[in-house]
């Protein structure tokens, strides 16, 4: 059985803190942690769905911006993970930027930021591109056992660490499955 996961230091490991990890067979991809990403090609960008954010030192969030702009006009949405105090992070990040011409791009650009609490609660807040990336808070729901994310191929997990600051730790774990290659039956 191959790995779907395909998984990729973005700047080796002296560098600014990425993994990109591809999901083979699935046309799209997760990050983790956001430093520099300039690495990573347009095309790899646009695959990412969800991004996972540790905690938002500079060395860990620096890539919020290009990856922004390589995915304005794309028809996808963006989710991200991240620890207490990131969904107004995320949306200082947004707010700094003048968004009056943001109707001309063809799609609209929708951001779901997600935050964990140290008490285990998640919260939710959305921002859309046609809405000038307006905030608007969801629901807030209880983490069970850390999971973030759970989809057939895999599921994501967290826990809250100490790192002077709020700070998350993360764990995937692929769910079993079989390949079948096709041209080598």
């Amino acid at each position: 059985m191959r790995p779907m996961f395909q998984p990729r230091l973005v700047n080796g490991p002296f560098g600014d803190p990425g993994l990109f990890v591809d999901l083979l067979f699935e046309r799209r991809a997760l990050l983790f942690d956001l430093g520099d990403i300039a690495a990573l090609p347009p095309r790899k960008l646009l695959r990412t769905s969800h991004v996972f954010v540790s905690h938002t030192h500079m060395d860990h969030f620096v890539g919020f911006d290009r990856l922004l702009r390589v995915c304005l006009g794309r028809e996808r949405p963006l989710t991200f993970y991240g620890p207490e105090g990131f969904i107004e992070q995320v949306g200082h990040k947004l707010a700094a930027f003048t968004w009056n011409l943001v109707e001309n791009y063809p799609a609209d650009l929708s951001i779901t930021a997600h935050e964990v609490s140290s008490g285990g609660r998640l919260r939710r807040a959305q921002f859309n591109s046609r809405d000038r990336f307006a905030r608007r808070d969801g629901a807030e729901t209880r983490l069970r056992d850390g999971l973030l994310l759970k989809e057939p191929a895999f599921e994501v997990r967290c826990t809250v660490l100490d790192h002077k600051t709020p700070c998350l730790a993360f764990a995937v774990q692929e769910a079993v499955h079989v390949n079948v290659w096709r041209n080598r039956l």
